[in-house]
């Protein structure tokens, strides 16, 4: 009996590791790319429009929400993939392009990798090629 509590008990502890070591928003993937506290802001650059000849027509923001458990993603959805969908919806075909998309996070974790959540705002400046 002690054998196969024994033997449960080690299976449960190396699957949580799998999990944990693969999954997204997990504990793990939080440290590698941010030395801060969970439950901080963080922002950056995810890239920038190389065009020399554009016409601004004006910001546009999306916003991405995630939530994982057992660092396997649950639902949500995100990507740059939102901030294209919002410049079409505003601007319509006149949005050729996004220009200079930041994005920035606040990462929630309850005894991570058990519940994670990322809330994620994609910022950019939509133009349209000359």
């Amino acid at each position: 009996m002690q054998i196969i509590t024994l033997r449960t008990t080690i299976l449960f502890v190396l699957l949580s590791m799998v999990l944990m070591l693969s999954g997204c928003a997990g504990w793990v993937e939080y440290m590698g790319r941010s030395s801060m506290p969970i439950g901080v802001n963080g922002a950056g650059t995810l890239t920038t429009y190389q065009a020399k000849s554009y016409t601004v027509l004006g910001m546009v923001t999306a916003h991405a929400d995630a939530k994982c458990i057992l660092g396997i993603v649950i639902e949500g959805e995100g990507g740059n993939g939102l901030l294209w969908k919002a410049a079409q919806l505003k601007f319509g075909d006149k949005a050729t392009g996004i220009k200079d998309i930041m994005t920035s996070y606040k990462y929630t974790g309850i005894l991570p990798p058990i519940y994670s959540e990322i809330e994620r705002t994609y910022v950019g400046t939509a133009v349209q090629e000359e």
